[in-house]
């Protein structure tokens, strides 16, 4: 694959996503919603806007890599996984809630440092329901299907032609595109893109990424729906000395997951 083609297949993913969803937008979300209570809006809601990224990423796995459906070897790879590793993939998590937070963070980090007063922390309460309907989208669709096309597809196909440097940031360049318009997401998918390249590039298991991305999604889920405590303390903290250590912390413990993973690996193998 060149890497004109990993770019289109992202445009054609991003493209019928936003069709598909314009479609329900436009059609059918007229005809139900005055017929429907506010207790199955919520429900109709949660479906709905989910069926496009499924519909999208089914239709693009298939023209893009048929192959990669084949449960039986999917079956091989699971046996495979090293139980020790699963250690290192928590560790490269927790790692990245530090490491990740000044991206997110930015724009207090940039008015904090004009000078500019800050808004108080602002965290909504979020329903039963939405947090099962993120759920099931965060840590089954988006694990599964998003490394699928990312790591083993656009990633794997593009290391048959190119360096394994421009195959990493092509691939993670691609995976990131596909979280906008959340500007604040798009270096810490970057970033995690890379490591899971790396992380696949070693192992050859594509279990191993879905796992860290299945993690990594769930600390979030759990932060979004819990987390108030911690990002009060987290806001607290005003970005002074301890935050930027947290973020220095962050990085050496995602580093040290990611490197056992790779030495590790080559004594397992």
């Amino acid at each position: 694959m060149n890497i004109l083609k990993a770019f289109l297949i992202t445009a054609l993913l991003i493209g019928l996503d936003l069709l598909i969803a314009l479609g329900i937008f436009e059609f059918l979300d007229p005809t139900v919603y005055d017929s429907l209570s506010d207790s199955s809006l919520i429900h109709y809601y949660g479906i709905t806007h989910r069926i496009p990224y499924v519909i999208a990423y089914f239709i693009v796995l298939y023209l893009s890599y048929r192959a990669v459906f084949n449960f039986n070897k999917g079956i091989e790879k699971v046996k495979e996984i090293n139980p020790k590793f699963l250690l290192y993939l928590f560790l490269i998590t927790i790692g990245l809630e530090f490491f990740d937070r000044p991206f997110f963070d930015f724009s207090r980090i940039y008015d904090d440092f004009n000078g500019i007063e800050l808004e108080p922390l602002d965290f909504p309460e979020i329903s039963k329901w939405s947090i099962i309907y993120s759920g099931i989208s965060v840590l089954i669709f988006a694990p599964l299907f998003e490394e699928l096309l990312f790591r083993k597809v656009l990633f794997g196909e593009i290391l048959k032609k190119q360096s394994l440097t421009v195959s990493i940031l092509i691939s993670s360049m691609c995976f990131s595109l596909i979280h906008l318009p959340s500007y604040k997401n798009l270096l810490p998918t970057f970033i995690f893109g890379i490591i899971t390249c790396l992380i696949y590039n070693s192992t050859k298991n594509i279990f191993y990424t879905i796992i860290l991305h299945f993690l990594t999604n769930l600390s979030w889920l759990v932060l979004a729906a819990y987390g108030k405590s911690y990002y009060e303390w987290s806001y607290g903290l005003n970005y002074n000395f301890i935050y930027w250590l947290l973020f220095i912390f962050g990085a050496i413990l995602s580093s040290i997951g990611i490197k056992k993973i790779m030495v590790a690996d080559k004594g397992y193998k």
